[in-house]
């Protein structure tokens, strides 16, 4: 599936993060313990371990609470959220429109998002063309502080 090379037993939990990134930006979901550990030559509980020393000791991905499934590493999401992300034939699920804008900026691509107005219920969608704005009209609110953002980061 890919061509980068690890060497079994264990991999380093940087080369577990980078290729969760990668598999999220190439098939628009988050793999699986069972995916991590049939990638990496790990047993299931040494995936979901190196999973949960990901979250807990790097921030670099939250899980679904109460289990080793990933939920979010950041920008991208593994559950479907008000922010829908679209670059040719890909999606992906951004947290919040922030992180939709991330996708599509860490991917470099162009891209469509496609969203609601929280008040109003409107359909709003914005075209990403360039690493620029298509239009430049709208407002983005965040509602919490970017410096609270990790205290808890479902509700953010």
């Amino acid at each position: 599936m890919r061509q980068l090379q690890i060497t079994p037993p264990s991999a380093p939990d940087s080369e577990i993060r980078l290729w969760i990134y990668w598999y999220f930006a190439s098939t628009g979901r988050a793999p699986s313990p069972v995916e991590v550990a049939r990638e990496f030559v790990l047993t299931p509980d040494q995936a979901e371990r190196a999973l949960t020393r990901l979250q807990r000791e790097a921030d670099a991905l939250v899980l679904i609470p109460g289990s080793p499934y990933i939920w979010m590493a950041e920008p991208f999401s593994a559950v479907p959220t008000s922010f829908l992300v679209r670059s040719r034939e890909m999606q992906w699920w951004g947290n919040c429109v922030w992180d939709a804008f991330g996708i599509l900026a860490l991917l470099g691509v162009d891209g469509e998002i496609s969203t609601a107005c929280p008040n109003s219920g409107q359909a709003l969608r914005v075209t990403v063309i360039g690493n620029g704005l298509a239009e430049t009209a709208g407002i983005v609110h965040f509602a919490v502080p970017a410096r609270d953002w990790w205290r808890d980061i479902g509700f953010t």
